[in-house]
C-alpha cells in the first residue's frame, strides 16, 4: 500500500504533497514537500515537527503561536480522545503538554474543537522560496480511514491569499441548481 501512496504523492507536481497515518507519521511525500525542510529531509512525524521542533516554531511556520499551534493542538487532543489506548499518540500528547513553549497553548486550547485542515491558509517561510502562504487541501482516503492526504500549494508574498468559500447551501450556484431541480420535478 505504501508504494501506491508514494506513487500518488509523487504524481502531484507544482504543489507539496504528503500522506500521513493517524499518528501523523509520514507515509509518503513528494520532492516539493521535502524542500520545505532544511536539508531536504521531511520529518518522521509531521505533528511532532509542527509542535515541538524549534526550527519549525521559530523559522519555518511563521506566526506559529497564532496560526499553527492553536490549530494543531485541538487536532492532537481529538486524536487521543478517539484512540485513547494508542501509546504513540499518548506519548506525543504528553511531550506536547510538558513542553514549556507549546504546553501552555495545548492547555489554553482545551475547549477548542479540532478543525479539519482542508482549506486552511497559514504563513510559512520556505527555505528555498522565501516567505509566503500554504493553502491546504486535505482528505482521508476511503481505503485507509486513519490516514490523510495533504496537498499544500505555496503562494509567495506577505499578502494572505484569498481563501475560497466552502460549497454551501447559501451559494448562488447551489440555489440556482436547487431551483432547476424543483422546477423539473414539482
Amino acid at each position: 500500500m505504501h508504494d501506491v501512496w508514494r506513487t500518488v504523492v509523487e504524481g502531484v507536481t507544482g504543489s507539496m504533497a504528503y500522506i500521513a497515518d493517524r499518528n501523523w507519521n509520514l507515509v509518503a511525500c513528494n520532492a516539493e514537500f521535502e524542500e520545505l525542510f532544511t536539508g531536504g529531509q521531511a520529518p518522521a512525524n509531521i505533528m511532532r515537527w509542527m509542535l515541538l521542533d524549534e526550527q519549525a516554531r521559530q523559522q519555518t511556520l511563521m506566526n506559529w503561536s497564532e496560526y499553527w499551534a492553536p490549530a494543531a493542538c485541538p487536532a492532537l487532543r481529538q486524536a487521543v480522545a478517539e484512540h485513547p489506548a494508542d501509546p504513540e499518540l499518548i506519548t506525543l500528547a504528553t511531550d506536547v503538554r510538558l513542553d514549556p513553549v507549546v504546553g501552555p497553548i495545548y492547555l489554553a486550547t482545551e475547549a477548542s474543537h479540532a478543525v479539519h485542515p482542508d482549506g486552511a491558509v497559514r504563513p510559512v517561510r520556505h527555505p528555498v522560496k522565501g516567505p509566503g502562504w500554504l493553502m491546504t487541501s486535505a482528505a482521508n482516503p476511503l481505503t485507509q480511514i486513519d490516514a490523510r492526504v495533504v496537498i499544500l500549494q505555496f503562494k509567495p508574498g506577505s499578502a494572505r491569499p484569498h481563501q475560497p468559500s466552502p460549497l454551501s447551501t447559501e451559494s448562488s450556484l447551489w440555489r440556482a441548481q436547487a431551483s432547476l431541480r424543483t422546477a423539473e420535478n414539482p
